[in-house]
């Protein structure tokens, strides 16, 4: 299949090779023209240099006769002297050449006048960009005198490890690039800085991958594909969901189209040719890469590294604790059927850390207030169930009793013994029951037998529908998979992919939603999942409220704090008690801050 795909791709640029002179093309395209002319180039370059300037293509000899032609111009080369601002772009051009053999001591001499300049090669540039220049001028062997490669790494985005849920496009492109300069494609492997390293730097392409591949942005993927190359990595299960992807949206002509709005408006206008070429090129030459990629035998292969170490779980458990103090004072302070989600969100806290007492004093406040003011069991009925029965398993935990709450769950109890099935997502509560001994094992073994996780996986309801329809099903518990690891496997990057959205638009609600389904899935301790914990450790005051509501009305506030806390607290409890139970603790990062407009989900 790589080989198919590379194949392809070489094919289709070959026959497209004269879109990429520059002096065939329009006005007001030729900048772009120049641009798509090297990268070109530099692919013809790293295969020549793969295969000692032979290649075993005839596609690739098409597109070095094309790249030769067009270097060999004087009113290509000598635009090096008079466009300083374009270096690249020309020093690429004869990084190519030489790579292929081609050495040429006018254009080599042109170059690095241009670099001796004092402005071409010194004008502020990010660091991917920086580590573009070293490595062009490396490959195109023009000294320059500025620090290595390796000085300018750390400053990378990529040795940032930032969160995936909030790189822009242009950011992972700054990332990949990074990684093909900082590898010279797979060749070297870098001096890393200090507490970043290739289980942090792989960790981070397998994500992004992950997000991209879910939006199909094959261009995005291809490069993320070459950077898990460049770094020796050449089989995991993301790479052949990334392989995969490429083969199947790659045309018969083996053109792979790139991602909507990838043509500036200017460049748009045109015949139906020119912008398949426009719309084509790039992401046919990426997946042409990670072909080559994946059989130069120059290239590093290394076994996956095992993921980072953490260094506890201390922050969450102390983020939880804050929000039940908070949630308790809340539930003693709001209406009754207010204080019910309050106070079972706050129980539900405290059972996570193993104390109970936590929520005693909010629970005891619901107490008073439902024996004292209701006489009628109706009032618990505007709640669900996972809600009340939470706040039963809190009471009896803290040696509590509500008489009004115990003739609810009896005449709900009674009522369920009376059916032969319930529908899925009632199976939690119809857990949470028989654990609290209003429903035997038989009944609710029964009432369970009639539901499946199953039915849940239906892709027509929104992620946290979903999600959130999952939770009510498993009552905090992993879910057993049984023959449809892959269906499931399906629905865990629908709500990976969903997240970044949901943080971006600040809904808390939504995103506390998918991170429970995620934990529920078996996915606790993936990166997407780790950083949408951070996100939601970030949003909490220290008062151990969630979220900033940018409103002044005192009671939008309130209302906004308290229905997001209860809900981020319940997830953060449940991914809590997964890490506790089953998996490495993962939450030790500092953190990271975040300015939004909040957007509740209702």
């Amino acid at each position: 299949m790589r080989r198919t795909v590379e194949r392809g791709a070489v094919s289709w640029l070959a026959a497209h090779r004269t879109r990429f002179d520059p002096d065939t093309a329009d006005t007001g395209r030729v900048l772009f023209v120049r641009k798509a002319f090297v990268e070109v180039a530099l692919l013809v370059g790293l295969r020549a240099r793969a295969e000692s300037g032979s290649f075993d293509d005839d596609a690739y000899r098409l597109l070095f006769d094309q790249v030769t032609a067009v270097a060999a111009r004087a009113s290509y080369r000598e635009l090096v002297a008079r466009d300083e601002g374009a270096l690249l772009l020309y020093a690429g051009t004869y990084a190519s050449q030489r790579l292929c053999g081609q050495r040429d001591s006018e254009f080599e001499r042109l170059i690095g006048q241009a670099v001796s300049g004092r402005y071409a090669a010194c004008f502020e540039r990010v660091p991917f960009r920086q580590l573009d220049l070293l490595h062009t001028l490396e490959l195109a062997g023009i000294d320059h005198g500025m620090p290595a490669g390796d000085a300018v790494l750390p400053f990378s985005l990529l040795c940032a490890d930032p969160s995936v849920l909030k790189l822009s496009d242009g950011d992972i492109y700054a990332v990949t690039h990074t990684v093909f300069y900082a590898t010279d494609f797979g060749r070297r492997s870098p001096r890393w800085p200090a507490g970043f390293g290739p289980p942090q730097a792989v960790e981070l392409l397998e994500a992004l991958s992950l997000l991209c591949r879910r939006k199909e942005n094959a261009d995005l993927v291809a490069e993320l594909l070459c950077c898990l190359l460049c770094l020796g990595i050449q089989d995991s299960p993301e790479m052949e969901r990334a392989w995969a992807l490429l083969a199947d949206v790659q045309e018969p002509s083996g053109r792979v189209a790139g991602p909507d709005g990838i043509l500036p408006p200017e460049l748009e206008n045109g015949d139906a040719e020119y912008r398949d070429w426009a719309t084509g090129y790039h992401t046919t030459i990426v997946a042409a890469l990670a072909g080559h990629l994946a059989r130069d035998a120059a290239v590093i292969r290394q076994p996956r590294p095992s993921p980072p170490r953490s260094a506890g779980n201390g922050r969450l458990e102390a983020a939880i604790r804050c929000a039940a103090a908070w949630l308790t004072e809340a539930a003693l302070e709001a209406p009754f059927d207010d204080a019910v989600p309050a106070a079972g969100a706050a129980a539900r806290a405290a059972r996570s850390v193993g104390e109970p007492q936590l929520a005693a004093r909010a629970l005891t406040g619901l107490v008073q207030h439902a024996d004292n003011a209701l006489a009628q069991p109706v009032a618990w009925s505007r709640q669900g169930v996972d809600t009340v029965a939470e706040c039963a398993r809190g009471l009896s935990a803290c040696g509590l009793a509500c008489d009004s709450l115990d003739r609810f769950l009896a005449d709900t109890a009674a009522a369920l013994a009376g059916l032969t099935a319930v529908p899925t997502t009632a199976a939690g509560g119809v857990r949470r029951l028989r654990d609290l001994g209003w429903l035997t094992a038989q009944q609710a073994d029964s009432l369970l037998a009639s539901t499946a996780p199953a039915n849940l996986l239906a892709d027509n309801h929104a992620p946290a529908v979903t999600a959130v329809a999952l939770a009510q099903y498993a009552d905090g518990q992993p879910l057993r998979f049984g023959n449809d690891v892959s269906a499931w496997h399906s629905v865990a990057e629908r709500f990976a992919a969903a997240l970044p959205a949901a943080c971006r638009n600040y809904r808390l609600e939504e995103a506390a939603a998918l991170l429970q389904g995620l934990g529920l899935l078996g996915w606790a301790d993936h990166r997407v999942t780790r950083d949408g914990v951070d996100f939601l450790l970030c949003q909490q005051h220290p008062t151990g409220a969630f979220g900033y509501p940018a409103r002044d009305d005192h009671q939008e506030r309130a209302t906004a704090q308290r229905i997001w806390t209860q809900n981020c607290v319940v997830a953060l409890s449940c991914l809590y008690g997964l890490y506790d139970g089953h998996v490495p603790h993962r939450f030790a990062r500092p953190p990271r801050l975040l300015a939004a407009q909040a957007d509740s989900v209702t």
